[in-house]
């Protein structure tokens, strides 16, 4: 059936809580580089498998994992559907394991780019600060460098600082609820495809162990203090990098991201008209206009 999962994840065992982290290797024929793709909040890689399969056509091969809470990765908490996290570096932690000692395993003496999408694009950040020597280039779409919110930043910190004070770390974000993920498409604004936000819908209810609603906060308040990391780590980045951005983005903030962008020593800036946030998941017109600017940039 379609929206099965037809791939046999291997793991790892994170260093952290032993969570054991799944992954995938989506090899190209006539391999040039290597990419290890990070997803966003939510997601999980399966979710990306064209987009994979586009950059095997290029001759890339592409890894990627389910970061721990999410996917076929394991949870922490009982309440599986619930975004959480103890600590926001133990995602890059994971990333960091998989990448020095699977993925850099694999790769021997080819380039290897770093593309990520939303959260995974504060993860991947973080990661390239640690090891800015080790990518060739860096790819962010839509990354999270600075969350939108419906109410002012200042007291969404006080209300998820003080809750997490009086012990509801573990409870879920105002607003939120453990069946986000079956939202309907028109109350989403994540995409303008309809066709594609359905497929992914139907994937998540037919493999409920890949659902995920809305995030703690915990998971707040750790991807605040994440982001607030972000200025001085891109600093720290000196290689060629493309920041892909959605006009019309509701989820993350785009003057966030000019702001981080600043610190980067080569930074290339591109802004896709009136997509919405999940570039990689759009409709065509806006998904090939992404794809064409990732593919000029990693073939230039």
């Amino acid at each position: 059936m379609e929206n099965k999962p037809d791939l046999s994840f291997q793991h790892f065992q994170s260093r952290h809580g032993n969570v054991r982290i799944a992954y995938s290797c989506f090899k190209a024929e006539r391999e040039k580089a290597v990419i290890l793709f990070l997803t966003g909040r939510a997601e999980y890689f399966l979710k990306y498998r064209p987009f994979f399969e586009r950059m095997n056509e290029l001759g890339f091969t592409v890894f990627s994992l389910d970061h721990r809470g999410q996917g076929a990765s394991g949870r922490m908490l009982d309440e599986s559907e619930k975004g959480y996290v103890e600590n926001f570096d133990f995602y890059v932690d994971d990333a960091e394991d998989f990448f020095k000692n699977i993925v850099l395993e694999y790769a021997k003496k080819k380039d290897v780019f770093l593309v990520s999408h939303s959260m995974g694009g504060a993860i991947s950040l973080l990661l390239a600060s640690r090891c800015p020597d080790l990518f060739t280039k860096i790819v962010f779409t839509s990354p999270m460098w600075g969350l939108i919110y419906s109410m002012p930043e200042t007291l969404v910190k006080i209300i998820v600082k003080g809750a997490c004070c009086l012990g509801f770390s573990r409870f879920y974000a105002i607003g939120k609820s453990a069946k986000d993920y079956l939202k309907p498409f028109e109350k989403t604004h994540l995409t303008q495809s309809f066709e594609n936000y359905m497929r992914q819908q139907s994937f998540v209810t037919q493999n409920r162990s890949f659902a995920l609603g809305g995030p703690s906060f915990q998971w707040v308040s750790e991807s605040i203090k994440a982001m607030e990391k972000l200025p001085e780590a891109a600093e720290k980045v000196k290689v060629p990098v493309l920041l892909v951005q959605a006009e019309n983005d509701t989820i993350v903030e785009n003057k966030a991201r000019d702001r981080v962008a600043a610190n980067f020593e080569n930074c290339r800036k591109t802004l896709i008209e009136k997509g919405f946030h999940e570039l990689l998941n759009e409709e065509d017109e806006f998904y090939e206009k992404t794809l064409a600017e990732i593919k000029a940039f990693l073939l230039s």
